[in-house]
């Protein structure tokens, strides 16, 4: 469906108008905020395409490219045309600066943030922020822009070398929709999916930073992503992605993933992912990082979830 059919008016395939104009329904992305990042080339050149201005949030353009194609989908002309173009990207920039100030007098500039940043249908943007731990300069580079993804469990002179996540498998199969596909503040299926994390004991081995996801299931028992961060699974001697058509959200990390040439995206069942598989997760908050599969027993842990999502996580 191109923009111009969506701004006719044709949202069949998307929903009511009702559904998808309401005042409190968002699209929204989660990026980290970081001094060190002015110091990273990789990240300037993922601010302005062939330019050379530093930006201390990570993978702007990429997070403004993901907020346009839902805005776009949705027919959403006052959202599109604030996006679009450079100048969208450094409108965008601005309303984060602007935050970033508003909260000076109560966090430190050196802080790393968690900015969760959404617009409406007219375009307005807002923000909110959560602190992030530290990355030492000496591991910012590998741990948000890797050169490569070894296989795991990595040697442990490796930067990521500290397991950071436990991984579950949700038992509720999703159907694919807008919702999977943009990342907005309808989180419902992922609050249900996010119910079913077992409330466990960490096991001795396990850091104390250690967090938890759970995959997201199509019905046709694909996996189509992770509830806050896009997995990678090793098959037949490479790194591959959930293929985009299995209908989970398509975030800035994946694309760059693909982009650097770090995976492939390919099929990936809940079938062929076996306890204790390793593999390596990223977010546009925190970059990449690994953890081992861990099924859930025949009762889900249902009775014993951590609940909807934690602090700082979406």
């Amino acid at each position: 469906m191109t923009r111009s059919e969506l701004m006719n008016g044709d949202i069949n395939a998307i929903g009511t108008v009702a559904e998808h104009d309401a005042a409190d329904f968002q699209v929204m992305s989660s990026l980290r905020s970081d001094v060190l990042l002015l110091q990273c080339f990789k990240n300037t050149q993922l601010f302005i395409e062939g330019g050379n201005c530093s930006c201390p949030f990570y993978m702007l353009r990429y997070h403004r490219d993901r907020m346009l194609a839902a805005v776009e989908e949705l027919g959403w002309t006052g959202a599109w045309n604030f996006l679009q173009g450079q100048q969208g990207v450094t409108r965008l920039k601005e309303v984060l600066q602007d935050h970033l100030e508003d909260r000076s007098t109560s966090t430190h500039p050196s802080q790393p943030l968690k900015l969760r940043v959404t617009i409406n249908l007219q375009g307005l943007v807002s923000a909110k922020s959560t602190p992030l731990p530290f990355l030492p300069l000496s591991t910012l580079s590998f741990s948000l822009f890797p050169p490569v993804l070894s296989q795991l469990p990595p040697s442990i002179d490796h930067a990521t070398a500290e397991r950071s996540w436990r991984i579950f498998i949700s038992p509720n199969p999703v159907t694919p929709s807008l919702y999977t596909r943009h990342k907005t503040t309808e989180r419902s299926i992922y609050d249900e999916a996010r119910s079913s994390i077992p409330n466990l004991p960490r096991r001795k081995e396990h850091p104390n930073s250690i967090m938890k996801e759970i995959l997201i299931v199509n019905h046709n028992g694909e996996v189509m992503e992770g509830s806050i961060t896009t997995p990678y699974f090793w098959r037949l001697g490479q790194w591959v992605t959930p293929l985009s058509s299995a209908g989970g959200n398509m975030g800035t990390t994946r694309r760059y993933a693909l982009e650097a040439g770090l995976c492939v995206e390919e099929t990936v069942t809940e079938e062929s992912i076996t306890d204790g598989e390793a593999i390596w997760l990223s977010n546009g908050a925190r970059g990449w990082g690994w953890g081992e599969i861990e099924k859930l027993g025949e009762n889900g842990g249902s009775d014993t979830s951590i609940g909807p999502f934690p602090n700082g996580l979406v």
